[in-house]
């Protein structure tokens, strides 16, 4: 507050005169203490639920309150001795000394729990926090020592040690790190802003990344469906689709083959969704869980929601005339078997979008019935982005296809060879085998 030069004249007259009146002995300034400390142990005594009184032993007796029968009897010599202790109780048990009491006990497995809870308000997502809980029990509840550390003891040192010793002892990646940290640097991060720790002293801790575990790349073999198995695979849902017809999940698996939509998008996708020669996407259907106790979450439901796994989900993905006729052929089967769906989805079971159950099981009988390895609808998706690459089409087109926001993810964790050794080996054969220099001067021949 800025003071104006009448108030700045009067506040330094009235110092003037206060200074005179002490430097005179017109006032004692140990009365005035006293008189202050009295009124500061009133206020403090006002605060006092029960009364002070006098017994007939002449002692003086009063009741605290008490956690576990509620309030209990205390009884001194004086009144002024009683009065101190009643004083000390409030001092200690006062809103700042409780918070204080709070957090030097404090630890990961009494905080957890509250960041749980408050992580879940910020989040859509229960199949998040059911990972998050599967951590947990992963990687922190054999730690008890750890766990039951008081926060404001964990010093640099202490987690340092913890990091590395954990980057060790479970062989972690670079991102398996992550996961793994992230209960400890967040649950941190939370007792922060609850004011029960300074800072997160994790945040300081830079690991050795040295110790990280190479994650050698997956060959395409095991990661996608070769061209041959794809072929196979594609006539077995085919047969199966004729075989039974009022099913058509079978249908739905090879639209993943042609679009690459997820899993949960492709359960939930509308006839209203197509637009011209593309379909758009912007909704998905997740699993629902459910808290069991602090720290434990069970499969609750399958739940529609209208929004796709990140921003760059939303999506225009372009219908070939293969996937065209398969949405006609759903469309047809539907008014066939009478299975109305007042959502309108294409792919219906008892009026009822198919969920992700029915398409991964229909994956796992074709896998089988043509003799390969199980590959899930996560690889049809690897599988439609490497052909597409294979292809030659522009890598930007791909990745808004895909639903990626950058090429990075595209090319790092979706693209892989289809063909098979000797296909592969043919067409390095023939992009290379003998430079026409080296065939031209038939030196190989002369020295073999």
């Amino acid at each position: 507050m800025e003071l104006n030069n009448l108030q700045c004249g009067q506040y330094a007259q009235s110092n003037d005169i206060l200074q005179f009146i002490i430097n005179n002995g017109m006032i004692d300034i140990s009365d005035v203490q006293n008189s202050m400390e009295a009124m500061k142990r009133k206020e403090l005594l006002d605060k006092h639920p029960y009364k002070i009184w006098q017994g007939k032993d002449g002692k003086w007796y009063t009741y605290l309150p008490d956690d576990k029968k509620g309030r209990r009897l205390l009884k001194r010599n004086s009144e002024k001795e009683i009065e101190l202790c009643v004083i000390d109780y409030i001092k200690q048990n006062s809103e700042e000394n409780i918070v204080k009491n709070i957090a030097s006990k404090m630890t990961l497995q009494s905080i957890f729990p509250k960041w749980l809870e408050y992580k879940q308000i910020h989040t859509n997502s229960t199949s998040y926090i059911k990972r998050i809980t599967a951590d947990w029990h992963r990687f922190y509840v054999e730690q008890q020592e750890f766990i039951n550390m008081p926060l404001q003891k964990m010093t640099f040192v202490i987690l340092d040690e913890w990091a590395h010793s954990m980057i060790k002892q479970y062989k972690l990646t670079k991102k398996s790190y992550y996961n793994m940290s992230l209960i400890l640097r967040q649950c941190l991060d939370y007792a922060v802003e609850c004011g029960y720790i300074s800072e997160n002293v994790f945040s300081k801790v830079k690991v050795n990344t040295k110790l990280f575990q190479r994650v050698k790349k997956k060959t395409g073999e095991s990661q996608v469906y070769t061209i041959d198995e794809e072929e196979r695979f594609i006539k077995d849902m085919i047969r199966r689709f004729q075989n039974h017809p009022e099913n058509t999940a079978p249908l739905a698996v090879m639209l993943a083959f042609e679009t690459g939509v997820r899993i949960g998008e492709l359960c939930v996708l509308k006839f209203e969704d197509i637009e011209g020669n593309y379909i758009h996407i912007q909704r998905q259907e997740i699993r629902e869980f459910q808290k069991v106790d602090e720290y434990n979450m069970k499969f609750k439901c399958y739940r529609v929601v209208e929004y796709t796994k990140s921003e760059d989900g939303f999506r225009h993905i372009y219908l070939t005339a293969a996937a065209r006729k398969i949405i006609e052929l759903a469309r047809y089967m539907n008014n066939v078997n009478g299975e109305y769906c007042e959502e309108g989805y294409i792919f219906v079971h008892n009026h009822k979008n198919i969920n992700h159950y029915s398409i991964q099981a229909m994956i796992l009988r074709g896998c089988k019935k043509v003799n390969m390895d199980v590959k899930t609808s996560h690889k049809i998706r690897k599988t439609y982005i490497s052909t597409l690459i294979d292809s030659g089409l522009n890598i930007d087109a791909i990745r808004r296809f895909a639903g990626h926001s950058d090429e990075r993810t595209t090319y790092g964790n979706y693209c892989y060879n289809r063909m098979t050794d000797k296909q592969t080996e043919e067409i390095v054969e023939n992009a290379l085998g003998m430079n026409e220099v080296i065939k031209g001067n038939h030196f190989l021949e002369a020295i073999m």
